[in-house]
């Protein structure tokens, strides 16, 4: 079979398969809260990322969030994650979250649209949630490691 047959082939079903993880996810938020280390209580509406399709997808080609706006990735258990930028034009806070609702790492990470220059931002601690903030919202807020909790995850 021609290669460039193939090749084809291959790009329309990326762009189909994209376009229907595009379209299929309807923004509908949910309202947590984020305690700092001094108490102080931070509501925030986030989108739901909890299937594969929708962790895949995340916050590609979005132009702007909210204030206090972001997108929780929900797994089955805690691990290590690593998160990359691929489409992504907005810069990001991963607020990493442990199963019990403390704050265990935050990871700044820049937007990226070229496959070639796209960083990983791997998690040094294990995780079972993260919620991607608008760049400097975690230091604007107080939230930092060990001493932030986020209620209304469950």
């Amino acid at each position: 079979m021609d290669y460039y047959l193939i090749a084809i082939i291959v790009a329309i079903l990326f762009i189909a398969l994209f376009l229907f993880f595009f379209f299929q996810t309807k923004k509908e938020f949910t309202r947590i809260e984020i305690v700092n280390g001094e108490g102080k209580r931070i509501p925030v509406d986030v989108e739901i990322a909890d299937t594969s399709a929708k962790r895949m997808k995340g916050l590609m080609f979005r132009s702007s969030l909210g204030e206090n706006e972001g997108m929780l990735f929900v797994f089955n258990n805690e691990d290590y994650r690593k998160f990359w930028m691929m489409n992504t034009t907005i810069p990001l806070d991963a607020i990493h979250i442990a199963a019990n609702g403390t704050v265990v790492e935050v990871i700044p990470m820049e937007p990226c649209t070229s496959l070639v220059s796209c960083k990983s931002y791997p998690s040094s601690e294990k995780a079972k949630y993260v919620l991607e903030m608008n760049q400097g919202f975690a230091e604007k807020n107080g939230i930092e490691a060990g001493k932030s909790m986020v209620m209304g995850l469950n």
